[in-house]
């Protein structure tokens, strides 16, 4: 009888554990999202976008508009300058639009510093096929330090597509064909050049 009993509080105890994860939904599983109070600026033209109390002079010039499967990216040259402190800084800026994203425009800002590293980034995915892993799929990604990231991936229907994503808070992602990942990365290319002219 006493051994009757305590399979039985037993029982009782697992159920009602067992019930109680099995009854949170999928919301509260989910990491919470990234709150704005405590975003910090992760290169430098973050960082001069974020300045106050200072007189800031932001310059662009657009390079071009690459149309992807399901949205597109714009790619601009920018320069942001402080009056105050006589500094500035350059990069690349690259706005994204994707359809069934987050609503609006997605802005990814690469300092100048690293555009060269993104560009070999480019290159080393863009060769990427089935030979770099004994797996049957796979995928290589990049990622520069404000979230901008290129990816190269095998298709569950087979044959190798690109993908690019950026944002913080809410991210957007552009698929495409590895001829358009080639042409997302001459643009930027372009856009360096650009820079340098003004040097």
């Amino acid at each position: 009888m006493r051994l009757t009993r305590l399979l039985v509080l037993s029982a009782l105890a697992v159920g009602a554990f067992c019930a109680g994860v099995s009854g949170q939904r999928r919301w509260e599983r989910v990491p919470p999202p990234r709150d704005p109070q405590f975003y910090v600026t992760r290169n430098s033209l973050e960082e001069f976008e974020s300045r106050m109390e200072t007189i800031v002079v932001k310059g662009r010039t657009y390079v071009a508009t690459l149309r992807a499967q399901n949205g597109n990216a714009r790619v601009e040259a920018t320069e942001i300058r402080d009056l105050t402190s006589s500094t500035r800084v350059q990069g690349v800026v690259i706005t994204i639009i994707a359809d069934g994203g987050p609503p609006g425009e997605i802005r990814a800002l690469i300092d100048y510093e690293e555009i060269d590293a993104l560009v070999k980034a480019f290159d080393t995915l863009a060769k990427s096929d089935e030979s770099i892993t004994r797996l049957t799929h796979f995928e290589t990604r990049y990622r520069t330090k404000a979230d901008f990231e290129i990816m190269v991936f095998k298709q569950v229907s087979g044959g190798v597509a690109a993908a690019v994503e950026g944002g913080f808070f809410d991210r957007s992602r552009l698929l495409m064909t590895l001829e358009d990942f080639v042409k997302l990365r001459w643009m930027i290319v372009q856009a360096k050049e650009k820079l340098d002219d003004i040097k």
